[in-house]
């Protein structure tokens, strides 16, 4: 009998310049190996800022911030913006917890002009 899959996902578009990645399910270590190669080559183009929206991320924990401190690091490399859509609250906790909400500039909501779903591009999932 195999591992049930924790169910996770990407969802990536790009809106007036931003790069937006919306993650799905649960942020974990598996989470973190099977997107990171994905994240680097969506954030190689050469748009200028970057959105993540954790709205639907369902749980994180060390593999999941450790994600998020890779794509903070990409994109400060890169001399772009990054941006964090605050998720639930006890997702949110995790982040409070160890400081690292401090790291990020932090919206309440994503901004409506990038809240649409014109100029979708691409999806990685794993099912729930």
């Amino acid at each position: 009998m195999g591992t049930p899959d924790p169910g996770f996902g990407l969802h990536h578009r790009v809106v007036d310049g931003s790069i937006i990645l919306t993650f799905r399910g649960e942020l974990d270590a598996w989470a973190d190996q099977e997107l990171s190669p994905r994240i680097a080559e969506l954030l190689d183009r050469p748009d200028t800022d970057v959105v993540v929206d954790l709205r639907q991320v369902t749980f994180l924990d060390a593999g999941g911030l450790r994600l998020l401190v890779r794509i903070k690091g990409r994109t400060l490399s890169k001399q772009r913006t990054l941006r964090l859509v605050r998720s639930s609250p006890r997702v949110w906790r995790v982040l409070r917890i160890t400081r690292l909400d401090r790291s990020f500039t932090v919206l309440d909501v994503m901004p409506a002009a990038l809240d649409t779903p014109e100029g979708c591009e691409g999806n990685l999932n794993r099912p729930a």
